[in-house]
């Protein structure tokens, strides 16, 4: 059986742009086509963090609200982006 960890689509394609990027000794030249392909990447990873992080400090503020409710909602919807990361 195999363990899946979660990783999102978008780690493991910069991950493979970047193997693809690297040498036989292992050093990374990062040629004009491996930059087009990481640009939308990084802004798609940095997008998918600050929605991550403003539901997380969000969650906070609903929990610290006693607002139970509005908290289940924001778990549901953490839950959500947490499970895309396989």
């Amino acid at each position: 059986m195999v363990n899946l960890i979660g990783i999102h689509s978008i780690h493991r394609k910069m991950a493979l742009v970047t193997w693809m990027s690297m040498n036989q000794k292992g050093k990374l030249n990062l040629d004009e086509v491996a930059i087009k392909m990481l640009k939308p990447l990084l802004k798609e990873n940095l997008s998918l963090i600050q929605r991550l992080d403003e539901l997380k400090n969000l969650s906070f503020v609903a929990y610290e609200l006693n607002d139970m409710k509005w908290l289940q909602e924001i778990c549901r919807q953490i839950e959500e982006l947490e499970a895309k990361m396989i």
